[in-house]
């Protein structure tokens, strides 16, 4: 996503930490649902919506603004925390390396007798899906809020689209 806004740089950070709730990452209930949280550093930012159910598929928006042409220019992307992402990570990595093991040693040399591979297959196939399943479930909760962080970033800062 790219926004330009007319302000300057330092008003665009003012506006943002303002208008932002700071405490980064906690669950709290004293604030709407809807309201945006975010962590800043330099020009750099992340922001996300405040939810009050544990959602580790839901978007974060990491932002940069730039100074260009008398104005600034946010430029950003919309993607799962990094830790998530990683956890997702070994989560495919471990699936993988079971089915490809399984497959690799040859059944006389596997020191149990009588395993079924066709039961650890299956086992693997249901890992699998589930977590396909738990990511699509978790990015559908989230569904509206790229468009509540993009309409928040548009209005606070007077940004029209790029």
């Amino acid at each position: 996503m790219k926004l330009r806004t007319k302000l300057s740089l330092a008003d665009c950070q003012s506006r943002l930490g303002s208008s932002t709730d700071l405490r980064g990452l906690a669950l709290s209930w004293d604030s709407d649902p809807g309201a945006v949280m975010g962590e800043f550093r330099g020009t750099a930012f992340r922001l996300h919506t405040r939810k009050y159910y544990q959602n580790p598929f839901a978007p974060f928006f990491y932002g940069n603004l730039t100074e260009a042409d008398g104005g600034v220019v946010l430029e950003g992307i919309f993607r799962m925390n990094p830790l998530v992402r990683l956890l997702t990570l070994f989560w495919l990595v471990f699936l993988l390396m079971f089915g490809v093991g399984a497959m690799m040693i040859p059944a006389p040399m596997n020191p149990v007798r009588n395993i079924n591979r066709g039961w650890l297959f299956g086992v693997l196939a249901v890992l699998a899906v589930f977590g396909a399943a738990s990511v699509q479930l978790g990015q559908w909760l989230a569904r509206g809020e790229q468009s509540v962080m993009h309409s928040f970033l548009k209005d606070k800062l007077e940004a029209s689209d790029e």
